[in-house]
Order: structure tokens, then sequence, then C-alpha cells
């Protein structure tokens, strides 16, 4: 996939370094204007594509006993977000998910 004047490509990583993200909860958030279906908008298609490439990688991280989540922000109701969440006017709707997240993890203290 072109990104940008860069081309992204996967890469694979050894097991053992992999098995490293199952030792954190991860939670990763993605805000508004992906398409569900594939888009002729090269912009939006790497943002669908990205959302679903993090959805496989979260599902795979917890099948091997990891806690990561991926969220949709309009998916919970939040809507009206790019991707600079922390930046955006509903800034502090974002801050309360990570905050809940953090107190649900006891990462809070």
């Amino acid at each position: 996939m072109r990104l940008g004047a860069r081309v992204v490509q996967p890469a694979t990583i050894p097991k053992d370094e992999f098995l490293k993200f199952t030792k954190i909860p991860i939670i990763i958030f993605y805000g508004d204007n992906i398409p569900n279906q594939p888009s002729k908008n090269p912009g939006q298609e790497q943002w669908r594509a990205f959302l679903a490439v993090a959805r496989n990688w979260a599902d795979v991280v917890n099948r091997y006993g990891g806690d990561a989540k991926v969220v949709h922000l309009p998916e919970i109701g939040i809507k009206g977000n790019t991707h600079f969440p922390m930046s955006d006017l509903n800034n502090v709707e974002v801050a309360n998910q990570i905050s809940q997240f953090l107190k649900d993890k006891n990462l809070d203290k």
C-alpha cells in the first residue's frame, strides 16, 4: 500500500518479540471518516485498511493471551475525530475513555 511517498509493507518479527505484546494491556483508538466498504478515495481506503489490520492484529494478540482492544470512536458514539483525537474539540471525551481504560487495568495509580 502506498502511503504518501512511502510504501507500507508487512514485516515479521520473532515470536518471542511478538509475545511481549501479550504482557501489557493495549488500546488503539480510530476516529471518523473511515468507510466500512472499499473506497476509491485513497486516503479513506488507507484508513479503512489500517483499521481492519489493527482489528486483526488485536485478535491475534488476544488469541495468545493478550489484552488488546481497538476502539473505532464513532461505534461508541464519539464523533468528529481526526487521527489526532487529543487535539480535537471533543478531546475530553476521548481522554475520559483513556482514563477509564487505565482505571479498568489498574494503571491509573
